[in-house]
């Protein structure tokens, strides 16, 4: 009940008017035609012409979208949008350290925080937007954590709904740091091997559209239209959550951004590394997936904060952390992140028609919170790995005095 209330209030307020959905139903519709799908799409039903950014392989999965209505369109991409955020949310806390005794209680604890979940700023927004972020997250989270351990195998090979994913949006191949630090080689060539499939049935399918998007439009990150709010470099855009957005709105010239921002991708790369092997080595494999999915956000280009759908299981593992271990600083500090989440601050400050650029201290830490958040994420892991490192030595110096 809670989460019907949860879905009607989201629903309810929609400032967005699915528009993302009808980008996607316009984009199969035009490959079913024969038009180019990277080209002169008609415009939506409020006057914007805003283009399909997706591979060709998306716009052939989008193909049941492009025979229904827009209402019929959008209910379709609703009802996946929950069951794969509830897919998400269980396979997550089934696989979680602090329900390892208590895996049969996972569903009702999914159900508890659904709603929660659902009116979230990221999850909001990828609602009233249409987008495919909870699909993606949920095609990820069940690949990489269900049925890891156990008796019972998955049903298909690991690595199918990664490359699938990838396939769909270019974003998800970055999980395969994960296997690669878990050394999971199979899982790696399986997801590279799914995702070439993908590509190979683009071309054959979609030949044009698809040498149009591989030699050209994956290579595009600027000049992205958002409709009378803003036109330009996307990058200075509130709503893009990166640190080479935080860089840009902080109005670093070049070429020191570009500089300052390999160094920082550099950084974040090893407290991420350092924060996943630590749990991998507890055997925490849903930290260590959130950790990746961090890092990506970061470091991609454009992440808006829709896609930031991820933290929810991160704040989900760190609640639950918290609340296992007693750890009350831990807790509140969560809680206190998730207000944040869930209110959206970056759509609190001036932003849209290079607002941006005006902001003062308090107003670029507000407005680039969910990058802070990200990067105190990976440091605390990375703190977590250094301090299991330093502690085990004194453990084993105590056990050998004991001994003697």
């Amino acid at each position: 009940m809670c989460e019907l209330i949860a879905v009607v209030m989201v629903s309810a307020i929609d400032p967005h008017a699915h528009i993302d959905g009808e980008v996607y139903q316009l984009g199969a519709q035009a490959w079913l035609s024969g038009h180019d799908i990277y080209q002169h799409l008609p415009p939506t039903d409020s006057g914007l012409r805003l283009p399909f950014i997706y591979p060709p392989f998306a716009a052939i999965v989008f193909t049941p979208l492009a025979v229904v209505p827009k209402p019929v369109a959008i209910a379709m991409i609703m009802v996946v949008t929950h069951l794969c955020l509830l897919a998400t949310l269980y396979v997550v806390l089934r696989a979680s350290t602090f329900l390892r005794s208590h895996r049969h209680s996972a569903l009702l604890v999914t159900a508890a925080l659904l709603p929660l979940a659902t009116v979230t700023e990221p999850v909001k927004e990828t609602i009233t937007y249409a987008q495919i972020n909870v699909v993606l997250m949920a095609l990820v989270a069940v690949d990489c954590l269900w049925r890891v351990d156990g008796p019972r195998k998955l049903p298909y090979p690991r690595g199918l709904l990664i490359g699938l994913a990838a396939g769909l949006k270019l974003t998800p191949a970055a999980f395969l740091l994960l296997f690669l630090l878990r050394r999971d080689y199979r899982t790696i060539v399986t997801s590279i091997v799914t995702f070439l499939g993908t590509m190979l049935l683009g071309v054959v399918l979609a030949f044009d559209a698809a040498k149009r998007f591989w030699l050209h439009e994956v290579f595009s990150t600027s000049g992205v239209s958002f409709g009378p709010k803003f036109q330009g470099d996307a990058s200075m855009y509130a709503g893009n959550q990166s640190v080479r957005a935080l860089l840009s709105r902080m109005q670093v010239p070049e070429p020191w951004q570009t500089v300052i921002f390999g160094l920082l991708v550099v950084a974040l790369l090893v407290l991420a590394v350092l924060g996943m092997l630590h749990a991998l080595r507890r055997r925490d494999l849903p930290t260590a997936l959130a950790t990746n999915a961090v890092l990506g956000l970061l470091v991609s280009p454009i992440s808006w904060s829709h896609h930031w759908v991820w933290a929810v299981p991160a704040l989900v593992l760190l609640g639950g952390s918290a609340w296992r271990n007693r750890n009350w600083p831990l807790m509140l500090a969560t809680v206190l992140v998730a207000e944040f989440f869930a209110l959206g601050p970056h759509w609190h400050v001036p932003q849209g028609e290079g607002l941006e650029l005006t902001w003062n201290a308090f107003e670029h830490f507000i407005g680039n919170a969910y990058v802070y958040f990200g990067a105190a994420y990976l440091l605390y892991n990375a703190h977590a790995w250094w301090r299991a490192r330093h502690e085990a030595p004194a453990r084993n110096s105590s056990d050998e005095h004991a001994t003697v």
